[in-house]
């Protein structure tokens, strides 16, 4: 490997610096992410990133995009729903999503579920979420 004189750009950023947002979750329960990384808002590219937080007996219900996905849980545990199957995950679980596989998030436990998620994409933008469950 040669060495050249170009100059990597480094970002970064703390996560209670980026504003939290919210969508809606099952049962009433709240949902929230914070975006990290993202070309839209961040001087960053070929990765999105982020944050989720789930509350006990929230849900992310069942959804795909056309993009790989991975889950890193950092707080709690729930199960993730991969088509057909269900899978038990705690923190320090990663999962891999494939692009346009449907899947979804529960929040069985009684703390926060709390996950890191990063996206094969430059901005969080990119990625067309569609909902398989009202």
């Amino acid at each position: 490997m040669s060495k050249t004189n170009d100059v990597i750009d480094v970002f970064c950023v703390s996560e209670s610096t980026v504003p939290r947002e919210y969508g809606e979750a099952a049962d009433g329960a709240e949902l929230s992410w914070r975006t990290l990384l993202s070309a839209d808002r961040t001087p960053t590219r070929g990765l999105a990133a982020g944050t989720c937080e789930i509350q006990p007996g929230g849900e992310l219900k069942l959804h795909r995009h056309p993009t790989l996905e991975v889950y890193y849980f950092l707080e709690g545990e729930g199960v993730v729903r991969l088509q057909d199957r269900h899978i038990s995950v705690r923190a320090g679980s990663t999962l891999s999503i494939p692009a346009d596989v449907p899947h979804g998030i529960r929040n069985t436990g009684t703390a926060t579920l709390k996950l890191f998620y990063a996206f094969a994409a430059d901005s969080y933008s990119e990625v067309e979420y569609t909902m398989l469950e009202p």
